[in-house]
């Protein structure tokens, strides 16, 4: 009984979390970190101010693990990626990975995009080491495939820019997008949006798509 009571309670509180999470998106993307209240996202998410507090301690304990859950889905693709896998493979699954990320969570893109063009003011300790040394890492991995003849040389760092800036467009600049197509991209014109940028960077580092 008191397993089950365990794994119940489990459950809620996932819920609860998705809940106040899905709720903090979309009050910080449309007012940001300081205009958005603790209590907005409880009214959002139709709970009680005291659940927020309960499970992420405070405004920043709740931005923060959203931002942390941004940066994991980003990276989540390109996570387990070794020197030995074949770079053509790697960086198209890490590329349709950030797109397909970008077209499903647009706020959360935004959110970050938002924090960092401001200088990151609320939250530059807690991201800049987890994001320095991801980038330490993965400008290693493409130095050993260069290293190895597996790829033509490039900047490490400026692939990884290039990258984010390329995908993350379809997510932070929407509306111009949106304005220059006159309607929001099909589901077909997204994919060959996708499979273009993946052709340009991986033709451009000499390797086959």
């Amino acid at each position: 009984m008191a397993k089950a009571t365990t794994a119940q309670s489990g459950t809620i509180r996932k819920k609860n979390e998705k809940l106040i999470l899905k709720a903090a998106t979309n009050e910080f993307v449309k007012h940001g970190y300081q205009g958005t209240s603790l209590q907005a996202i409880a009214d959002r998410a139709e709970l009680p101010k005291a659940n927020i507090l309960y499970y992420f301690k405070s405004k920043q304990g709740l931005y923060t693990v959203l931002l942390e859950d941004i940066l994991a889905m980003w990276n989540d693709a390109f996570e387990n990626t070794t020197a030995d896998d074949d770079p053509a493979i790697a960086i198209s699954a890490y590329i349709r990975s950030k797109m397909r990320y970008s077209r499903s969570h647009p706020k959360s893109s935004r959110i970050f995009a938002m924090e960092i063009i401001q200088g990151a003011p609320n939250l530059k300790d807690q991201l800049q080491a987890p994001v320095v040394v991801w980038a330490k890492q993965k400008s290693t991995l493409i130095q050993a495939w260069i290293d190895q003849g597996k790829m033509q040389a490039v900047e490490p760092l400026n692939l990884l820019f290039l990258i984010w800036g390329a995908t993350q467009f379809y997510a932070d600049f929407d509306t111009e997008i949106r304005l220059i197509h006159g309607k929001a991209l099909s589901n077909k014109e997204f994919a060959s949006a996708e499979q273009n940028l993946i052709d340009i960077v991986v033709r451009g580092l000499g390797l086959k798509v």
